[in-house]
């Protein structure tokens, strides 16, 4: 980040390449719309972009960025003022298209319909944990922080995330398990 900061355009390119997949991943996590989510992401971006000369040295460039992104997740809630209904899969060919595109060889309908079953039934678990909890797992588990940068994110204390995480990890346990 300090390469970018310093206005080197392809240390851009490796931050992005380095945190798209997990970034996107907390957004569409946070409020599981597409649509939604692309918009955050990209905002989350054009923050990164515009804010380059306020990042400090020593800071990991992880925690700023989800820092951000969480940032930006609130804001949308607030404006929003109520929290949005889960998203359906509406077109079956977007989700053999992007279901099958992280395979080498094409699915059959049946394991794309299995796979999308299981998806589904992870989104819903997720979207039924408290925010804090839901946050501290794509934090931890998406984006791939360790405990104490999801601390410094969300402004708590390592032991209130382990305990975050903890109760999350009984409840997706918990739900998950009525669906097997």
């Amino acid at each position: 980040m300090l390469a970018y900061a310093a206005g080197d355009a392809a240390a851009f390119d490796q931050l992005y390449s380095r945190h798209r997949h997990a970034l996107y991943q907390f957004a569409y996590n946070s409020c599981n719309s597409e649509a939604t989510a692309r918009e955050l992401y990209q905002d989350v971006w054009l923050r990164v972009v515009k804010n380059r000369d306020r990042y400090q040295h020593g800071t990991p460039f992880n925690a700023w960025l989800y820092r951000i992104a969480r940032h930006r997740v609130i804001d949308h809630y607030r404006a929003q003022s109520r929290k949005p209904a889960m998203a359906q899969a509406t077109d079956l060919d977007d989700t053999y298209t992007n279901v099958s595109s992280l395979f080498a060889m094409p699915l059959m309908p049946d394991e794309i319909a299995s796979l999308t079953q299981r998806s589904d039934i992870l989104g819903s678990a997720l979207q039924s944990l408290p925010d804090v909890q839901r946050e501290a797992v794509l934090l931890r588990h998406i984006a791939g922080m360790s405990i104490s940068e999801v601390a410094s994110v969300v402004n708590v204390g390592v032991e209130t995330v382990k305990s975050r995480l903890r109760y999350a990890v009984v409840k997706l346990r918990s739900t998950l398990q009525e669906y097997s």
